[in-house]
């Protein structure tokens, strides 16, 4: 993921919702005029004007998979025509060709040109498959697909919804193959777009293409904890869900780990430090004072931040104690010979320290977060690379999902979904995340999203009932009040 910091989308609005609404949602507030947008929306509204239809259309709309039925739930949404207005200046429609649901095309426009179009045919089963156009989906020198003269024997319904999904499935196909078009220019597009939005349904279950069978994997096996060897009850719901996102976080986690390249840095401090003994026995040749305090320095520097980096097991703590006494008495006539020595050992390890600077800082601001939510009850958060991440209690016994309260879960729950959306998605679309949580806690709860995914492209468009959230975040606001067409 790139860091810069820049929303994907600046506003959205849908014609004919649930057939006679209309639906304008501006998400870029006081940003019109910057390219980067808004990386906060908050969607408020009266019940049933359209929050979470919205959501979902944009979910559906910005995912590329073709096995998760995102264009069958576009299909199946009632309305005339949705468009989607990206910050970058791409120009999204969704238009249904007969009638509030069933076929519709899709065209992207870039600087006001038709850069992309595609159409889709709904199925009789409800599938939705990509075609060249859906008015030629059919050759016209072909018998239509289900015609009968009177001296036909009459099927029974099914069987002739059967055989005309069938046929006009294979025609469809042949159509497609003819037109020498790619399969599905809109999802080509979709996967240039990299967007890959996630969304955190009311239900608790966190839906993107990239996690779905993850997901299904972690929900089929018990939660073991590390500390006892015990495991958790396959208890759903919430509960369920938060064993997945833990320990999908603490593998995201440890893949970040691996990439800092930490392997060898136990051994290598002891290696160095024979070769300063060795060379402090040396005969001494000229003085060079401004070499022992940067070398001093320089030691104390990686020590400090080793130090901060091995309470969650990134690397050991590197104890200068040892590698200051020797260069004390290390003549200075040497000290240039100590510094060719020990210049590779500094630069490799700030190398190291520097590649895990992003997980050392996630990591930190995890924990805070956390911790602020739970410093009334004397819970906290752990996270060792050994380990995972771990919830203990006031006596530093680790505690499974099913052993906190229900807003305890809800709020680990919010917090360890966006740091995977932080590494892997452009918009993390959200339903109602005051669920469970007291008015504190309510809050706190924007801040410590948008601290979470400092420095990403991540953009949030939140659905809210709660006063706490919307008044906290008035410079966020996008009302939601569809009003009828004509009107």
């Amino acid at each position: 993921m790139p860091v810069e910091e820049s929303a994907l989308v600046s506003a959205f609005e849908i014609h004919g919702l649930f057939g006679n609404k209309y639906l304008h949602v501006d998400l870029s507030g006081d940003q019109e005029d910057s390219p980067r947008g808004r990386r906060l929306s908050l969607l408020y509204g009266n019940n049933g004007s359209g929050k979470t239809t919205a959501l979902k259309l944009l979910w559906h709309a910005l995912s590329a998979s073709g096995k998760q039925g995102h264009r069958s739930q576009i299909a199946s949404t009632p309305f005339e025509r949705f468009t989607i207005f990206l910050c970058g200046g791409d120009v999204i429609t969704f238009t249904k060709t007969d009638g509030p649901v069933g076929d519709f095309k899709v065209a992207v426009t870039k600087n006001e040109k038709k850069a992309v179009e595609q159409f889709y045919k709904m199925l009789p089963d409800g599938t939705v498959t990509a075609v060249p156009s859906i008015r030629e989906a059919q050759p016209s020198h072909q018998k239509p697909l289900f015609e009968l003269d009177e001296m036909t024997p009459r099927h029974s319904a099914a069987t002739a919804w059967e055989e005309l999904s069938t046929e006009l499935y294979v025609t469809l196909q042949t159509g497609i193959r003819r037109s020498g078009m790619e399969p599905d220019a809109y999802v080509d597009y979709l996967e240039k777009l990299s967007a890959s939005p996630y969304m955190l349904a009311d239900d608790r279950r966190i839906y993107g293409d990239d996690i779905d069978q993850v997901a299904s994997r972690h929900r089929g096996r018990r939660a073991v904890d590390p500390e006892s060897g015990g495991s958790s009850s396959h208890a759903g719901g919430v509960t369920a869900e938060l064993a997945v996102a833990v320990q999908r976080a603490s593998d995201m986690i440890q893949k970040m780990i691996i990439n800092g390249n930490v392997s060898g840095s136990r051994g290598s401090n002891n290696v160095y430090l024979g070769i300063l003994q060795k060379i402090s026995q040396s005969t001494p040749r000229e003085v060079d004072t401004e070499t022992r305090a940067r070398l001093n320095e320089n030691l104390k520097e990686i020590s400090r931040r080793t130090a901060d980096y091995s309470k969650y097991g990134l690397m050991p703590k590197l104890h200068e104690e040892s590698f200051l006494e020797v260069l004390g008495r290390t003549p200075d006539s040497r000290l240039d010979v100590a510094e060719e020595v020990l210049q590779p050992f500094v630069e490799a390890q700030v190398a190291r320290l520097d590649a895990l600077d992003p997980v050392a800082g996630l990591l930190a601001t995890l924990t805070r977060e956390i911790d602020r939510f739970f410093e009334s009850s004397g819970k906290h958060v752990k996270y060792r690379s050994q380990t995972g991440v771990r919830v203990l209690s006031e006596d530093n016994e680790s505690l499974s999902p099913e052993n906190l309260s229900s807003g305890e879960r809800q709020i680990l729950l919010l917090l360890l979904n966006t740091v995977l959306a932080r590494q892997n998605t452009r918009l993390f679309l959200i339903d109602e995340p005051e669920l469970s949580l007291n008015v504190k806690w309510q809050r706190q709860l924007m801040g410590a999203l948008m601290s979470l995914t400092e420095g990403t492209p991540v953009q949030f468009v939140v659905a809210t009932h709660s006063i706490e959230v919307i008044t906290g975040h008035r410079d966020s606001l996008a009302k939601v009040a569809p009003r009828k067409l004509g009107d």
